[in-house]
């Protein structure tokens, strides 16, 4: 069998970027609670500001998310992501998220506590309520349906370019001489569909960047 590392989902480093995009959403709004220190201006997207309490408040979101530690810095370039995508996801109307998607990626999040006392009490250490929290998965849920429908359709992959990634890729760290079988033919496939994804999703953001003045002010 080939080994977990052939048949990972392998994700370029904008595709770990584009999950942080995601949640980065929530910490775009104007709702987020006002910073106890004196606050700046991280970025600026046109005449649009991005602030420092925005991008630390964003640091922790994305941390609850992923379960590891992130820098302002980086955080600031996915909130300049985030605001992009927002600008055209908001230009097209759409039927609204089920309740019950929202309350999925909700449940999710509590169950990453211990307890519902120690998720609100986060909750309320970083100035977000369960309602805001809500709204913004709203968000969050509307831009990757929205990332779906415009790009998955542009991920399909021919069983040439399933051989060519077998054979390069997987046979060499197999011990005998074959070709794939269907449940290896499944697994290359969702990779490199995931791949091709990404890589449309980064071309599209790139030219929203190029199309856009942007400003960063991060040490």
């Amino acid at each position: 069998m080939p080994s977990k590392a052939a048949f990972s989902i392998q994700h370029s480093a904008f595709g770990r970027s584009l999950m942080m995009t995601f949640l980065l959403i929530v910490a775009s709004g104007q709702s987020l609670a006002e910073a106890e220190l004196v606050d700046r201006i991280v970025a600026i997207l046109d005449r649009e500001v991005i602030m420092l309490s925005e991008a630390e408040q964003a640091v922790w979101l994305v941390e609850l998310r992923t379960g590891s530690e992130t820098s302002v810095r980086d955080v600031v370039e996915q909130l300049i992501e985030a605001r992009l995508i927002e600008r055209e996801v908001a230009r097209f109307t759409d039927a609204p998220i089920p309740d019950e998607g929202i309350d999925r990626q909700l449940s999710r999040v509590r169950s990453s506590f211990e307890s519902e006392e120690a998720f609100q009490e986060r909750l309320a250490t970083h100035g977000l309520s369960e309602e805001e929290l809500r709204s913004e998965i709203r968000s969050q849920l509307a831009v990757n349906r929205y990332l779906e429908r415009r790009f998955r359709a542009l991920t399909y992959v021919t069983e040439d370019d399933i051989e060519r990634y077998f054979f390069g890729e997987v046979l060499p760290e197999l011990a005998d001489e074959r070709g794939p079988s269907v449940e290896e033919t499944d697994q290359i496939r969702r990779i490199l569909e995931e791949q091709r994804f990404n890589e449309r999703v980064e071309q599209w953001i790139g030219g929203l960047k190029a199309r856009t003045r942007i400003r960063r002010y991060v040490w």
